[in-house]
């Protein structure tokens, strides 16, 4: 790792004083760096553990306007749920069932397991451990993306890697100067631009500037309102080398807004209209009968009737530092803060809930931390080993109102609900945290083509939750108005655990590796504030995984049709305990919590190759099973041994690229297909899994690239790339999620909601290379 990251080798000889002996390849012993610099496939080849890079090439399938969750449905294993045609939706996403993100998802057990990070610092809130997809919305500025499947190394892990991690690697600073600029335009007035300028080197120093905005529609509509998005993100870093080492210092801003529509029911029912109920009588308005079987596929609800606006954002600031302090000893040093918002405005006239009209939602977080480090080279061993510390303030206001409903009186007088005095349930709190952790992480190259890396980290959770209702609401506290969602009084926790890990590689011939690893790992106990305030301090723990996988994998730089070729294949087996499960209750206010624990096991394979100097072919291919070895729902009812939900029980990908040069001009037509198996819904009314299934979907995509070379182009203009995608050529109809509702929005237990996947779509874009 070391090595990489400076840029330079470290020295392969031993010592003088040493006599000669094999030592392997102790210039190459560090264990697989996934948060600096995307790992190449013959890193990734000789590593203990299972990890997937995506590159540029199959990122763009996620077409111009998609963002972070689009552009890793290509990772085996990985699956992908949102509800818009572009980035600044929120997406649920998951590594072999375990899950990150907010959707329209019910019934995730396992949300907040992965870890992602931006350039290596940690994006996500270490209170709620759920990271939001809209703080990656613009792809263009990302180089690369590492999936790790698993807890990882130590030296690579966080706070909550405990089912897996993403690195989003940005654009770097380069050696020679040049810039891009580009837009696009398609399909539900999606529109945006990009652009990224380097300043190649200038006495040892280096910089880049990068950034884009979208705006889109979405193919969501409700009788005139498109339910509209946007996003940007932008982005700084300065590199500084000088002998041994470097510095530099890195800046990150991105906000996504999007309207989210609520589920719409796939069968009718008489008592569910476009129009709602009247919320006095509680008769149902008259108008038309309201499902994707009548009112339209994609049709959602009258912004009159139902409206709710998501805002997320994330400011990043940060400085590495490495060194070479001497032949063998290596200094790594991340220094780092971190913003992060997400803002909810919510209107709800449908009727059944006439005391909260309006909901405001704020959960703001601030967090900082540094991670330092040491890489020592041995004879027989490279060694890592180091800590982090980091602190976190998190805290979350939920208030629910009706502006024309009397809340309550105030010395005999009515007073109305509002963001100061809210008519119904309330909740504001704060939880304080610091995290700390050490780790060792040895990696042992006893021969050439043997590779073992055992690892130990120690870590410690220490959280102070402080009830704030009284404070923020007052006036609700002496007139006895609306009620407290915050059940528990001010707590604290302290969690200390130990992370054994184990990973072994061997290589049989060349280009063929057998490998092996087994890990534990823990994260706090998750649901942040909501899980304090309801659950007794007492009653938490730690939520853990322990995971083992073997596989083969192989790489091949050149041989007949294998060009820089890479396969891997593998089988894993993962338990997850000490689970919180969100249930939403009925009137949609709170959650309650469901406990369990699940194990999830299949295989991955992926395949990528260029046979032919103008062809890339990959493929990715996945089984899964995931169960509930334990599932007690908030009412004491166990459904053990049932599926956990919205796993699929296989996913694929297959694709294609051809090149075809004429007269200084490369044309590059691409076809891909996804596919996602059957997975299981989740029951709001009961709380609990189910056995019903959402049918598989497969949709196939198509694109043509034009590159005019520097010929045609006036001077400085290095190329110019014309680009059409199609998404879901064949338009296939299909749902992405559904899930069985409790009532809470149209009053109807039991009813069937869905979210509909995306339509065909078609993009326009271009972009200019500048050498």
């Amino acid at each position: 790792m070391a090595a990489a990251q400076a840029g330079v080798t470290a020295p392969t000889t031993s010592a003088p004083t040493h006599r000669i002996i094999n030592v392997g390849r102790v210039s190459a012993g560090l264990a697989l760096n996934t948060l600096d610099k995307v790992p190449t496939k013959k890193e990734v080849f000789e590593s203990t553990q299972s990890v997937k890079v995506i590159g540029k090439k199959q990122m763009e399938t996620a077409g111009p306007a998609g963002g972070a969750g689009q552009a890793l449905a290509v990772a085996p294993g990985v699956n992908t749920q949102t509800d818009s045609p572009a980035g600044g939706s929120r997406s649920t996403i998951s590594i072999n069932g375990m899950k990150t993100g907010w959707s329209s998802a019910a019934g995730n057990g396992n949300d907040g397991t992965v870890m992602v990070t931006f350039d290596g610092v940690p994006m996500v809130d270490p209170a709620y451990g759920v990271w939001g997809s809209p703080e990656v919305p613009q792809m263009s500025m990302i180089k690369g993306i590492a999936v790790t499947y698993g807890p990882g190394y130590p030296v690579n892990r966080w706070f909550n890697n405990i089912g897996g991690s993403i690195n989003f690697l940005p654009l770097q600073p380069t050696a020679k100067a040049g810039a891009s600029i580009g837009g696009y335009y398609g399909s539900f007035n999606t529109r945006g631009i990009h652009f990224n300028v380097r300043t190649g080197n200038i006495d040892g120093w280096s910089a880049i500037l990068a950034g884009g905005m979208t705006s889109a529609g979405n193919y969501l509509t409700g009788y005139g309102f498109n339910n509209p998005s946007n996003n940007y993100a932008y982005y700084a870093k300065v590199i500084k080398r000088f002998h041994g080492g470097h510095f530099s210092f890195g800046a990150y801003a991105a906000r996504g807004v999007a309207y989210r529509p609520v589920g719409i029911p796939v069968s009718p029912n008489s008592n569910v209209t476009i129009n709602g109920v009247n919320p006095n009588s509680g008769n149902v308005n008259p108008g038309p009968i309201y499902s994707q079987q009548t009112t339209g596929f994609y049709t959602t609800l009258p912004y009159s009737i139902y409206w709710k606006e998501a805002f997320n954002t994330s400011y990043i600031l940060y400085s590495k530092f490495y060194d070479h302090l001497s032949r063998n000893l290596t200094l790594h040093n991340l220094l780092w803060y971190r913003h992060g918002s997400r803002e909810h405005l919510h209107y709800d006239n449908y009727g059944y809930n006439n005391s909260v009209l309006n909901q405001y939602y704020l959960a703001k977080s601030d967090t900082y931390g540094d991670k330092l480090y040491f890489t020592d080279r041995l004879p027989w061993n490279t060694v890592s080993f180091g800590g982090y510390f980091l602190n976190n303030k998190y805290n979350s206001l939920l208030e629910f109102y009706n502006p024309t409903q009397v809340a309550g009186t105030i010395n005999g007088a009515p007073v109305y609900g509002s963001l100061a005095v809210p008519s119904a349930d309330a909740h504001s709190s704060y939880m304080y945290m610091t995290d700390l952790a050490a780790f060792i992480q040895d990696d042992i190259q006893p021969v050439r083509n043997v590779r073992i890396t055992p690892g130990l980290r120690v870590v410690t959770f220490n959280t102070n939750f402080v009830n704030n209702y009284a404070a923020q609401f007052p006036v609700n506290v002496a007139n006895s108005i609306g009620s407290s969602g915050d059940k528990q009084p001010n707590s604290s926790t302290n969690f200390t655990d130990v992370e054994p890990s184990i990973g072994a590689n061997w290589q049989i011939t060349p280009n063929v590796a057998v490998y092996a690893n087994y890990s534990t790992a823990y994260k706090a106990p998750a649901g942040a504030t909501g899980t304090y305030a309801h659950d007794l301090a007492s009653s938490l723990k730690p939520q853990s995984s322990s995971q083992y996988q073997f596989g083969v994998k192989a790489y091949v730089p050149h041989d007949g049709l294998l060009n820089r070729a890479s396969f891997g294949a593998n089988y894993y087996h993962l338990n997850d305990t000490n689970e919180l499960i969100a249930v939403p209750v009925e009137s949609h206010l709170y959650s309650e919590f469901a406990s369990g624990s699940s194990t999830f096991s299949g295989v991955n394979l992926y395949f990528e190759d260029d046979p032919l100097y103008n062809i890339h072919i990959f493929s990715n291919l996945s089984f899964e099973k995931a169960v509930y070895s334990n599932y007690v729902n908030p009412h004491g009812v166990s459904y053990d041994g049932l599926p956990v939900s919205n796993v699929p029980a296989q996913t694929a990908n297959i694709g294609a690229y051809y090149q075809w040069y004429h007269a200084g001009v490369v044309y590059e037509p691409r076809i891909w297909w996804q596919y996602t198996g059957a997975q299981n819904i989740y029951n709001n009314n009961t709380g609990a899994p189910t056995n019903q299934k959402l049918p598989a979907f497969g949709i196939w995509n198509a694109a043509l690239r034009v590159n005019i070379g520097h010929q045609y182009l006036f001077a400085g203009l290095h190329k110019l790339s014309v680009n059409v995608n199609v998404l879901n050529l064949l338009n296939k109809q299909y749902n992405s999620f559904q899930y069985i509702s409790s009532g809470g929005y149209y009053g109807v237990s039991g009813q069937m909601l869905a979210d509909p996947g995306m339509p065909r779509a078609v993009y326009v874009s271009l972009e200019g290379h500048f050498a």
